[in-house]
């Protein structure tokens, strides 16, 4: 199993925006710290979107991947934007599976969850 590392940065260029940068392998080991991760970004959000750069991620368990949909969820309670980008291959697959990305031949470069949420950072 790879490391597993999380970054999060408000985007100085867009501060109503809050990256959570993803790189490594993200199976049932990592949930806890996604988890956590997620949730910091939250705290840090105060109605910020919330963008999860998953471009380093090699591998996305079903369990990572609820916590994302949870995040989707509080996202969407709480009147955050939420955007996964960045996904490939078969982490992308899984994504658009779910709905947390929208399909090669439909994507706009919106998520496609994304419509239901109120954004504050567009």
């Amino acid at each position: 199993m790879g490391d597993v590392r999380c970054a999060i940065h408000r985007d100085p260029n867009r501060s109503a925006t809050v990256l959570l940068h993803l790189t490594g392998d993200f199976g049932r080991a990592a949930v806890q710290d996604l988890r956590r991760e997620l949730r910091q970004s939250f705290d840090r959000a105060r109605g910020a979107r919330i963008v999860i750069d998953a471009t380093g991620v090699t591998l996305l368990g079903s369990e990572c991947i609820e916590v994302l949909l949870v995040g989707y969820t509080r996202a969407m309670r709480g009147g955050h934007g939420y955007r996964i980008v960045g996904a490939e291959g078969h982490v992308r697959q899984a994504l658009e599976a779910t709905g947390l990305c929208a399909r090669r031949e439909d994507d706009d470069g919106t998520p496609a969850l994304s419509g239901r949420l109120v954004s504050h950072a567009e």
